[in-house]
């Protein structure tokens, strides 16, 4: 659909004119069927393109896209109220940057209780054996990215506590919304089942070791419990064809020492447009098994068999302790995602139902699970705690919680979401206390940082997560890991025996700086550099007790360095329409890096055409503005600053915040 900007032609006016809405008018700017339209050429600072019209000799109407191409401008039609929608991309959330304040143990920067990290462009997937996030950012086989770890484990920390503030409704729930598999499978099944749940700590074991002889039910449900062979058991639970699992999409699963090669097998499928079946598997193994894979890296498989559309394998290699936390909509929306990167025309042709909708995930319905494991005599028996299919609590249905069990499931999987991330932020941190990153980030061929580097942003929200989990658990190594992170802080940046993040900007000795990305010569991210003094300002903020106090006064020390810092450089990132998302611009270094090779651009030409590679490169070189979703992230940090983290400076925190809020609502600074 294209839209229009009226205009009176040819006068030059400082805003557009009001306009009447009349809704049952398919002519721009409201005129009527009598009045004349002469289509025109646009042209737009020398280059021309049809998108204009003339309206009765005295209205000039610009099709949108071209206000959207030279001024990066959103628009958005609400029909139903007979309103175009024009702003710049996230000015409309503007207001929520301010209703909630950052706590050093409570909510991350005044985030939202019900945020979704793993629903993030590079986010890959959910590793199912550690429950982090694995990104994609910069190599598109996985790894793991402290920065998105931290953020994953803010989300789950937020909701946790949020969780633990829920009172159960006094009314009737109106669907069902969990399922505790584990009690479905020890009421039925044959007499050869390999399954027995104790009472006393409501634990199941499977294998040879646990024979147990069960009677047949009268159960109205499908319950299979049966061996497949002499080297093998199954069992499974299939749900009716009338009982309805829509919205029951979180899946829980605790045990230990499960055998090598045990699968948890969740089948489903998706009905719009047509009926897609769906397997999703959990193996103590690494391999795809029975099928054609498309997708294979470290941590899932991705393929088809005969009888299934989408088969997605995920690979947990050590099952002694069987932790399984998974949002299975998300999971076939990531599986889709990587599909649907794939170049292959045979592959998109394979898969061409699964690919028909990016929302399909959303009707993902669970239809059977199923525990396969093996039975030789010399595999010891897995251990069951938890198996239950579940509704996600989430801000739309928090006041209709009926359930105990219901909200202790959604606490729990909260729970072991944080904890796997702490626990990965202990157990991964390298002797020199930093958290490196295993992908290339490349600025130009000869200004990029190798696989091993290490991100001032990361080391400070990982310093946020574990004051959070010491808070929590009043577990002492948490904050000892805390602590050790603070050394890549006072390194200089590419030291050359340990990782370092200390730069100075622009070589002034009295003003250090903390490089997100540590490369020479500097890059001076901001949003990078003010989350890292956060996670300083958090550890400043614990209460010791018995434990060393130098903890506590190194992070003091290093977070008011930054601020002195940000005091006297924050102008530069101030762009008179925007702000800078770093400086990179004022170290030539980094444009003769990136334009050096590149011919003079108008030599010889009245024009470059936008899409002119020598004129892209020469863009791309100079000033990196933020785009406006960082742009909103440096108000929310601005107003954090003010409120929480420095106050002494709130008079120059919110100058910057008042004219850089006036930015995204479509304003300029003034002019000579």
């Amino acid at each position: 659909m294209n839209f229009g900007w009226c205009i009176p032609f040819f006068s030059r006016i400082k805003t557009p004119r009001r306009v009447s809405v009349n809704k049952s008018s398919h002519y721009p700017c409201n005129s009527h069927p009598k009045e004349t339209i002469r289509p025109l050429i646009c042209s737009a600072y020398g280059y021309s393109s049809p998108g204009c019209y003339q309206l009765n000799e005295s209205t000039v109407v610009v099709d949108f896209q071209h206000i959207h191409f030279w001024y990066e401008a959103k628009g958005s039609l609400d029909s139903q109220n007979g309103i175009f929608l024009w702003s710049n991309d996230g000015e409309r959330e503007a207001l929520n940057l301010t209703t909630k304040v950052h706590s050093p143990f409570r909510q991350y920067m005044g985030q939202s209780d019900w945020t979704n990290p793993e629903s993030k462009t590079h986010v890959l997937l959910v590793d199912a054996e550690h429950n982090i996030p694995i990104s994609r950012q910069w190599d598109p086989r996985g790894y793991p990215y402290p920065i998105q770890i931290a953020q994953f484990g803010f989300a789950y920390h937020s909701r946790y506590i949020r969780l633990q503030g829920i009172k159960l409704s006094l009314e009737k729930p109106n669907n069902r919304v969990l399922v505790d598999f584990k009690r479905k499978l020890v009421f039925g099944g044959t007499e050869t089942a390999q399954w027995i749940c104790r009472t006393n700590d409501h634990s199941c074991y499977f294998g040879r070791l646990y024979l147990l002889v069960l009677h047949q039910t009268s159960l109205s449900k499908s319950v299979l419990l049966s061996l497949l062979d002499e080297s093998s058991g199954s069992m499974v639970y299939s749900f009716d064809e009338a009982e309805s699992t829509r919205g029951l999409s979180t899946l829980l699963v605790t045990g230990t020492d499960w055998p090598h090669g045990t699968r948890l097998i969740i089948n489903g499928s998706v009905s719009w447009p047509t009926q897609q079946r769906i397997q999703i598997h959990f193996a103590c193994s690494n391999v795809f098994g029975e099928g054609s894979t498309v997708v294979t890296n470290n941590y899932w498989a991705l393929g088809y068999v005969l009888t299934v559309d989408l088969k997605v394998v995920f690979f947990v290699r050590d099952c002694h302790s069987v932790v399984i936390t998974q949002n299975l909509d998300m999971v076939l929306k990531k599986a889709i995602e990587s599909i649907n990167r794939e170049k292959s025309v045979a592959v998109k042709r394979r898969f061409a139902g699964i690919l028909h909708s990016a929302s399909m995930h959303r009707n993902f319905t669970v239809t059977a699970v199923e525990l396969r494991f093996p039975t030789r005599n010399d595999t010891p028996a897995g251990t069951v705690n938890d198996l239950v299919l579940f509704v996600p609590i989430r801000g739309e249905n928090e006041k209709e919680v009926t359930i105990s069990r219901h909200l202790e499931a959604n606490k729990l999987f909260a729970w072991l979401r944080l904890m796997s991330v702490a626990n990965w932020f202990v157990i991964n941190q390298s002797r020199d206390g930093a958290w490196k990153i295993s992908a290339k980030h490349t600025f130009t061929r000869e200004i990029f940082l190798k696989p091993g580097w290490c991100s001032a942003m990361g080391q400070g929200q990982g310093i946020s997560l574990l004051v959070r989990a010491f808070n929590v658990t009043g577990e002492i190594r948490f904050l000892k890991a805390a602590s050790r992170a603070l050394e890549p802080f006072t390194r200089p940046v590419q030291h050359s025996d340990a990782c370092g993040v200390r730069a100075y900007f622009l070589g002034q000795s009295d003003l250090p700086w903390y490089e997100e990305y540590p490369a020479v010569p500097g890059v001076f991210v901001l949003n990078g550099f003010i989350f890292s003094l956060v996670g300083l300002f958090d550890l400043s903020q614990v209460t010791l007790g018995n434990a060393d106090p130098t903890i506590v006064s190194n992070a003091s020390h290093l977070f008011d360095e930054g601020i002195n810092t940000l005091v006297r450089v924050l102008p530069l990132y101030d762009s008179g329409t925007g702000s800078f998302y770093d400086l990179r611009h004022l170290n030539l270094a980094h444009s003769y890096h990136a334009s050096h090779e590149i011919g003079r651009l108008w030599q010889g030409k009245h024009r470059a055409e936008p899409w002119d590679r020598t004129l892209r490169a020469v863009l791309k070189a100079g000033p990196n503005r933020a785009r406006w979703q960082y742009h909103r992230v440096h108000l929310l940090q601005l107003h954090q600053l003010s409120a929480v983290l420095a106050p002494q400076h709130a008079k120059l925190w919110d100058i910057y915040f008042d004219r850089w809020l006036a930015y995204l609502r479509g304003f300029r600074s003034g002019h000579n």
